[in-house]
C-alpha cells in the first residue's frame, strides 16, 4: 500500500531518528511530539509507526506504548537464529524435493545483482527480503515463511568486529549464486549443503573474532 505524502514525511522522520542513532534502543516514540515537529495532525504519523513496526524498527510494549526496537543483536541471538534458519531452511529444500518442485530463479539472479551492486545497507536489507520473498515463493506455511523472513532481517543487525559491514551480504550472495546453482538442477543435497555453509560461515565468523 503506497503511503500518503504526510505518512512518508513522518516515516522519513522517525526512521532518519532511529538510523542516525537520535533515537536509540528503547526510545519511547511520543506521536504529539512527531506532531508538534512536523506540524502535521496525528493520524499519518500512526500510520508511519505501523510500517515502521511491520518493518521491524519499533514496537509496541505493554505499559510502554512504542519504542525503538533493538537493533543489535547478540553473539548468543545471531548463533540462535542462525540455527534456526537452518533448520527451517533445509526443511524447505526437503519439501521441495519430495513434492519435486521447482523455483524460477531467473528473479533472484537479478535480485542477487542488485545486492552486488548496491552500497546502502539498508537497500541490501531490502533487496535480500526481496530475494526471500521470491526464493520462499513455494512456501505454504505463511507462519514458518514469516519466521524465516522475520529472524533472516534481524541477522542484518550483528556486528562482525573485523570484517567489512558489507562481509554478511557477501556471504549470503555466495550462498545464494549456489543455492541458484543447484535448485536449476534440483540438486537437494547440494542446496541443503549451501544453506548449512554459510550459516556455520557466518557463525564461526562471529565467534572467531570475539576472541
Amino acid at each position: 500500500m503506497k503511503k500518503s505524502r504526510m505518512q512518508q514525511k513522518a516515516y522519513d522522520y522517525i526512521k532518519g531518528k532511529i538510523e542516525d542513532g537520535t533515537w536509540q534502543n528503547d526510545v519511547r516514540i511520543v506521536e504529539q511530539d512527531i506532531s508538534n515537529q512536523l506540524n502535521i495532525s496525528r493520524t499519518p504519523i500512526r500510520e508511519a509507526i505501523k510500517w515502521l513496526i511491520l518493518e521491524g524498527y519499533l514496537e509496541k510494549v505493554v505499559n510502554r506504548g512504542v519504542v525503538v526496537k533493538k537493533q543489535i543483536i547478540s553473539k548468543e541471538e545471531f548463533v540462535e537464529r542462525a540455527q534456526l534458519l537452518e533448520l527451517l531452511l533445509s526443511n524447505y529444500m526437503f519439501q521441495l524435493q519430495i513434492k519435486n518442485l521447482s523455483i524460477n530463479m531467473d528473479n533472484t539472479k537479478q535480485k542477487l545483482e542488485s545486492l552486488k551492486s548496491e552500497t546502502d545497507l539498508l537497500e541490501k536489507q531490502t533487496v535480500l527480503m526481496e530475494i526471500l520473498e521470491t526464493f520462499l515463493v513455494n512456501l505454504d506455511n505463511h507462519i514458518m515463511k514469516q519466521i524465516i523472513t522475520k529472524n533472516f532481517q534481524q541477522l542484518h543487525y550483528v556486528k562482525f568486529p573485523h570484517e567489512s559491514p558489507h562481509f554478511f551480504y557477501e556471504e549470503v550472495i555466495n550462498c545464494f549464486s549456489n543455492l541458484c546453482l543447484h535448485l536449476g538442477e534440483k540438486e537437494f543435497e547440494l542446496a541443503r549443503k549451501d544453506i548449512r555453509v554459510f550459516f556455520n560461515r557466518v557463525v564461526l565468523e562471529l565467534i572467531d573474532q570475539q576472541f
